[in-house]
């Protein structure tokens, strides 16, 4: 049956001012978007409502949580239509035969767990069985490094040979061509964090060849992230591939400050010929897996490696002095000089700042690390480390680092786009619920960064232009259907880092390929997502270069100095 929006507040998704407009929707897409209503089975008056294309999250980790919770209610209900998901260089798919176990051990506590054996090794075969799912919302996939560099060199810190590199570029044009997007790694995670940058940037050349992108989360966003991100970016631009930057932060209060020098970085970048685009949440505190907190030489090897060696005292000595930056080299009896490794504990400045969300057993859930040490009489460093073995590696912290002004210039600048990374299980960061109703509550409606225009550019059309899809994230005639209605004024973020699991407020309706998700702020249970394929939506090889906005400056109201 034919549905007409009537009256909307339309935000198109190019950034355009606001119109008033009647948009009918059938057969899954957009049949007609006038000044006048056509009429159908179906209408509803959103007198007063904004209507957008549907918000696409653009760093998901929901692989493995649709086969658990495919109605998505944690995301449809902040209007967010299509989750990306293969992020950070670590994900389910592909994985050798022989290390499925392995993988879904590592990836349990940041992307979930199958309730049986992974019946997948390749991306094609992963995106198969995510369709039998049935999902809600709408998915697509990058391939991660770190899970391509596996299938060649399992989890071995080293240089690869130059058979195994060619193989590993085999495995990337494979994964794009069974429907990955582009690639994801991640540069504190092993064994994506193992890759050097000649290889990098072989990779790099092998995207270029699909017009395809890069997406990282670069080896340091506290101490060094310029430098890191200026590294990152560097390699794009010698391979030849676009660079897209994966949760744009910078961490730690002494480095306060440098979103200046990023976007300034970003602006000249752009001006010789590279192109840049970054995704954001809106948050102060990150969220990841707690060995995170290890120095990288305690990470490498596999599960079993690293609890091993969390349980020698002097191991843990070592860790403690690498955190406190107090190691010292035993030849010359003098400290060692600060490393560039991404030092999170550092970052949060105390361990009250370290909060820990989920473990395998359920134990410590909403407390700090002080907490816990001081509950178990230990020092910091040895109750991270216990914790880890008596877990499996299997938690998750919350770690608070970030500042308000900086999230604010990025949110500002509109080569970004939005995302929750989410994390699920236990008490998880509140970023998974509520992130872009934040957005709009603060950001858009009480503390003006963003015109509503603007926002739907960067939730929606920015997103599907950065991704290649030709049909989707703007509302046009003949496009799919993903739309979200949403009245400002209502609008709430109700998660809580106490509270994470409250659902968003003040989203009316949702359409997933025309069909509704949501329905007076209630989730209906229809799952009518698509797994979207690379080759499919591009219609062919190459990834279409699509810029469907007007140029506009971003209006930033109350620019920060």
């Amino acid at each position: 049956m034919a549905i007409e929006l009537q009256n909307a507040r339309l935000l198109d998704g190019t950034g355009r001012d606001p119109r008033r407009a009647h948009v009918l929707v059938a057969n899954g897409r957009i049949q007609r978007v006038g000044d006048d209503p056509a009429g159908a089975g179906r209408t509803l008056d959103l007198e007063g409502s904004f209507l957008a294309p549907g918000f696409i999250d653009m760093h998901s980790h929901s692989e493995l949580r649709l086969f658990e919770t495919p109605t998505a209610p944690e995301k449809l209900t902040q209007g967010i239509t299509t989750e990306v998901l293969g992020q950070d260089g670590v994900s389910v798919a592909p994985v050798p035969s022989a290390e499925k176990s392995e993988w879904a051990g590592r990836v349990k506590s940041l992307d979930g767990q199958l309730d049986r054996e992974w019946p997948w090794t390749g991306v094609g075969e992963y995106l198969d069985e995510l369709r039998t799912a049935r999902p809600a919302v709408n998915t697509a996939y990058y391939a991660p490094h770190g899970n391509l560099r596996s299938t060649v060199a399992s989890f071995e810190d080293r240089e690869l040979t130059d058979s195994e590199l060619s193989e590993l570029k085999a495995q990337l044009r494979q994964a794009i061509t069974e429907g990955a997007f582009g690639m994801s790694k991640g540069m504190i995670y092993p064994p994506s964090s193992y890759a050097r940058d000649d290889e990098l940037l072989s990779l790099a050349t092998v995207l270029s060849e699909y017009g395809s992108f890069m997406v990282s989360h670069v080896w340091n966003e506290t101490d060094h992230v310029v430098e890191s991100i200026r590294r990152y970016v560097d390699i794009c631009q010698r391979g030849g591939c676009q660079a897209h930057v994966s949760h744009l932060k910078v961490g730690g209060r002494e480095n306060w400050g440098k979103s200046r020098r990023l976007l300034e970085l970003f602006d000249a970048m752009e001006m010789s010929g590279q192109r840049i685009t970054f995704d954001q949440y809106p948050y102060t505190a990150g969220s990841t897996m707690l060995t995170a907190l290890l120095p990288p030489w305690a990470r490498q090897g596999n599960s079993e490696d690293i609890v091993d060696r969390l349980r020698d005292e002097e191991t843990v000595s070592d860790i403690a002095a690498d955190i406190a930056y107090q190691r010292v080299d035993p030849a010359t009896e003098e400290t060692i000089p600060r490393a560039e490794w991404e030092n999170l504990a550092h970052a949060a400045g105390d361990w009250n700042s370290i909060l820990i969300t989920d473990t395998e057993s359920g134990k410590y859930q909403g407390k700090t690390i002080a907490d816990i040490a001081s509950e178990r009489d230990l020092e910091p460093v040895e109750a991270v480390c216990t914790l880890l073995v008596e877990e499996s590696l299997n938690v998750t912290m919350v770690d608070f680092i970030m500042s308000n002004d900086d999230i604010r210039r990025f949110i500002g600048d509109e080569r970004g786009t939005f995302c929750t990374d989410g994390v699920f299980g236990g008490n998880p960061h509140p970023r998974t619920t509520g992130t872009f109703a934040k957005i709009l509550a603060e950001y858009v409606r009480d503390r003006p960064t963003l015109t509503p225009e603007l926002f739907a550019y960067k939730a929606a059309g920015r997103a599907a232009d950065i991704l290649g899809l030709p049909d989707r994230g703007y509302v046009r005639e003949g496009y799919v259907a993903d739309l979200v209605v949403f009245d400002l004024p209502a609008v709430s973020s109700n998660s809580t880092y106490d509270r994470p699991l409250l659902l968003s407020d003040g989203f009316e309706y949702v359409f997933v390929g025309g069909t509704i998700a949501v329905e007076d702020g209630e989730i209906t249970g229809k799952r009518n997502g698509s797994v979207l394929r690379s080759h499919e939506e591009w219609d062919g090889e190459t990834r279409p270069i699509l810029h469907r906005s007007p140029v506009v400056e971003a209006p930033v109201q109350g620019e920060l100095s």
